[in-house]
Formats: C-alpha cells, structure tokens, sequence
C-alpha cells in the first residue's frame, strides 16, 4: 500500500516506526477476528449438524466472545492508550476483518501527518470495491519506545465528519 508522507520535514523519517507500529496492530486485529469467525463458521456448522444441542448452544457462544475479547485484549492493550481502551474493543467480528483494506493494496491508499514529537496520524482511504469512500484515522503517541493508539476515528468522504470510534 501507498503511504504518502504529509509530515513536517524533521519528523518524515518517523513514518516507517509508526506506520509499521500500527499496520502490525491491525494485521494482528485482523487475523484474530478471522480466527474467530471461523471458529464461530465451525460451532454453526456443528449446531446444524446437530453435534451440538441447541440448549448448549449459549454456552459455546458466550465461550466464543470471552476468549475472543481476552485474545483482543492480549493484542491492544499494550499498543492502545486507556482512553481508547475505555471505548471498547472486540464488540464485532464477521467474514471481512474491520481492516482488511491495509492488505488491499489496489483499494487503499494511506497519508501519514506528524507536526510535533508528541503526536502522529495516520488516514487511510478505501472503498472495499463498492462506490463508498470509507476514511479511518489512528491519532498515536508516543509512549517510551513505542507508539501507542490513542484515538480511532471513521467516516465516508461523502459525509465528511470523523465520528469517533473503538478499535
């Protein structure tokens, strides 16, 4: 994917540390939620194969969604600041991952922006191949030798407003 670099000159050479930092986290996102879908895919095709009773039905559902909320804990905890921590995470999953569009090369285009030390933002736009403009924007910040997600952002480049989002 093409990134293009919009940051003030001192700070360009910090593109590769922080849009690596946060392309890793999403890749890992993404293949927990693939993880987990097919996993879901296997208890529905058990439940209609009658393998499973429909009585255990909301065992092996509430089973699924605390392992798939502590595994995405494991994951963004320690690359996510409390603030967004506090929105929430792993409160979906389906056949597409939530950031598929980083491994679209084709669909995806991102900039990345840093004016001061103490911030960075990534933008990402893509369309998943339907005539919508999807945005996402991760506001990171440093913390110690890492950078850490402090806020997620969507919209459509129709509607032009960022909402603020969980990760």
């Amino acid at each position: 994917m093409e990134i293009t670099n919009n940051a003030f000159e001192r700070f360009k050479c910090k593109q590769e540390e922080v849009v690596g930092c946060l392309l890793e986290l999403l890749g890992k996102i993404n293949d927990l939620e693939r993880s987990v879908f097919a996993r879901d895919c296997d208890i529905n095709e058990r439940i209609r194969k009658k393998e499973i009773l429909a009585g255990e039905m909301a065992v092996y559902s509430k089973n699924l969604w605390s392992d798939y909320r502590e595994e995405c804990r494991r994951i963004v905890e320690p690359r996510c600041t409390e603030k967004l921590l506090k929105k929430g995470y792993a409160r979906s999953f389906s056949t597409t991952p939530m950031y598929d569009y980083i491994e679209d090369e084709d669909d995806c285009r991102g900039t990345f922006f840093m004016e001061t030390a103490k911030k960075a933002v990534v933008e990402f736009r893509f369309t998943r191949h339907s005539s919508v403009n999807f945005m996402h924007r991760f506001t990171l910040v440093p913390s110690g030798d890492v950078w850490l997600v402090d806020a997620f952002s969507y919209g459509t480049e129709k509607e032009g407003v960022w909402h603020r989002g969980h990760i």
